[in-house]
């Protein structure tokens, strides 16, 4: 699962077998953002026909809003008893892919689910 539905949280964390935490830099977060807006219109996981826009919103959300949340799951991750692997830069991301033997064709390097 990804995203920031914390609401929901809960519910899937009961199903969940483990937790990736991703938690990059706010400017990584905001960069990966313009780039996939501007520059990656057929990505793997895009919006297919529409295009995404860079909106002030989510740019509110991403610096903003997106720490408050890090700070809860990073607490979450700790008291949780899944199993957690934290990933905190572009290279680490990379590093899983590769380690996981996670299959990267069609997806730019550091591509993974943003929190």
């Amino acid at each position: 699962m990804d995203g920031n539905y914390t609401r929901f949280l809960p519910q899937r964390l009961v199903r969940a077998t483990g937790m990736l935490l991703l938690d990059v830099p706010v400017t990584v977060s905001l960069w990966r953002y313009i780039r996939r807006c501007r520059f990656e219109p057929h990505r793997v996981g895009g919006l297919g026909a529409g295009r995404e826009r860079v909106k002030w919103d989510m740019i509110h959300h991403i610096a903003v809003v997106t720490p408050r949340n890090r700070r809860r799951y990073d607490a979450l991750a700790d008291t949780s008893a899944l199993p957690t692997i934290k990933l905190t830069s572009r290279n680490a991301i990379d590093a899983f892919y590769r380690d996981e033997r996670l299959d990267l064709a069609g997806v730019s390097s550091g591509i993974a689910v943003d929190r």
